[in-house]
């Protein structure tokens, strides 16, 4: 059995890729919005040092990362344990070594990593312009190009909801970019 055919079959096992999917897109959303206000405060905050708004930036995304992965991970191991124990309940044997642990396990990781990756990328996504702005650009175009980035982000990734909802992706898409600049109304309040 090659690689595709074993996740196909754990997939059917445990159901993972609608799993995945949901956590891609709140934890990606989760990344995009919290770099973008951190991004939003650095600008409020009148931060004109790039290397200081990437270290933020980064630190920022591998902690939200790791909160995923971790967090993610726990939890859909104790779930997938719990499961496993009703169905060795059930057929009265333990399934150790078994295909189903061996899904479940691959399931778990799967979607930790899903998980933790999915706000670390949105993140680098928006500070493109702070880890790759050639040098002689004035720090506030690289901010508006880190916010247009964010903007875009959210736009793209209401679409990508809108179409698995089978809703209108426009308007789904535009709901994302609400809450975007909600968040960046509200930390520009705090100034």
């Amino acid at each position: 059995m090659n690689y595709v055919e074993r996740i196909t079959k754990y997939d059917r096992i445990t159901k993972m890729s609608k799993m995945i999917r949901r956590y891609f897109v709140m934890n990606a959303f989760d990344g995009a919005l919290t770099i973008f206000g951190v991004l939003i405060g650095g600008f409020v905050a009148k931060i004109t040092d790039p290397t200081l708004i990437i270290k933020l930036g980064l630190a920022t995304s591998i902690a939200v990362g790791i909160s995923g992965f971790t967090g993610t991970f726990f939890t859909e191991s104790a779930e997938r344990k719990l499961e496993m124990k009703q169905i060795e309940a059930a057929v009265y044997r333990k399934l150790d070594k078994t295909e189903i642990h061996r899904a479940y396990t691959f399931a778990s990781i799967s979607t930790a990593l899903v998980d933790g990756l999915s706000p670390f990328t949105a993140s680098l996504f928006i500070l493109f312009p702070f880890i790759f702005a050639p040098a002689g650009i004035a720090i506030e175009n690289i901010y508006f190009m880190s916010f247009a980035l964010a903007i875009i982000f959210f736009f793209l990734l209401g679409l990508f909801l809108g179409k698995i909802s089978k809703e209108n992706m426009l308007l789904t898409a535009l709901k994302l970019v609400v809450a975007g600049i909600i968040c960046m109304v509200a930390i520009i309040l705090l100034d």
